[in-house]
């Protein structure tokens, strides 16, 4: 499953996107991680788009203390959309 996350930033994205080039090789365990893309929208909002998610993996990873805990300071909350491919008609 592809995945696209909002994330409502507390810190600047520059500050952000340092933690999340970071957490590369975390993010390498739940999904490919050579896809993923991400951007900033506004100053307090990036976005993320993961590719071949496993969606388990992901809810550990994201339900984890440590996780919560390293991202605190930096995310106010990511808002998760699952990706559908549309197919040609």
């Amino acid at each position: 499953m592809d995945i696209h996350i909002i994330v409502k930033l507390k810190s600047s994205y520059e500050d952000w996107h340092k933690l999340f080039l970071e957490d590369r090789d975390n993010r390498a365990k739940i999904c490919n991680e050579n896809r993923t893309l991400v951007g900033k929208a506004n100053d307090k909002t990036a976005v993320i788009t993961l590719f071949d998610v496993d969606e388990a993996a992901m809810k550990g990873m994201m339900e984890n203390p440590d996780f919560q805990k390293m991202v605190e300071p930096y995310v106010e909350k990511h808002i998760p959309f699952a990706l559908t491919p549309i197919s040609p008609q």
